[in-house]
């Protein structure tokens, strides 16, 4: 059992993007690292006897990471955040599974939803998606 790790234990660092993320956000709350696949279709028609089974191949990988900052006025990571979800300039980001884990490393631009819910404290989501355009190839685990 020593080798499961729990959600708390998963890390997210921020950082400008062009560069490795090194200043690890502290004010996070839930992160979700997310992934899908776009396919192609590669059906052959084969020998014509038989109706052909349909086949596909990955064409596109596509990378999310969604996470959750509570809403703290003096918070200078949340507020840098902010600025560039607000100006659409692009931050580094490196999620980490736990402290010596793999996870994704990229540039990301980023969306914001911020829900103020009646019995909850304020938080602000961001769900950041990669860039090519500060010159870092996007990797998936590292």
């Amino acid at each position: 059992m020593a080798n499961i790790k729990k959600g708390f234990e998963g890390i997210l660092y921020y950082g400008t993007a062009g560069s490795t993320a090194a200043t690890q956000l502290l004010g996070c709350g839930d992160i979700t690292i997310g992934g899908d696949v776009e396919r192609g279709n590669t059906t052959a028609r084969g020998d014509s006897t038989v109706p052909p089974i349909e086949t596909e191949d990955v064409t596109i990988r596509k990378l999310s990471i969604e996470f959750d900052m509570l809403f703290d006025s003096t918070d200078t990571s949340l507020a840098a955040l902010n600025t560039a979800w607000s100006t659409g300039a692009g931050v580094a980001l490196r999620g980490k599974e736990y402290s010596s884990g793999k996870g994704p490393d990229a540039d990301f631009t980023l969306s914001r939803s911020a829900p103020w819910k009646l019995k909850d404290t304020q938080v602000v989501t961001f769900t950041a998606t990669p860039t090519r355009s500060y010159g870092r190839t996007p990797s998936n685990y590292v």
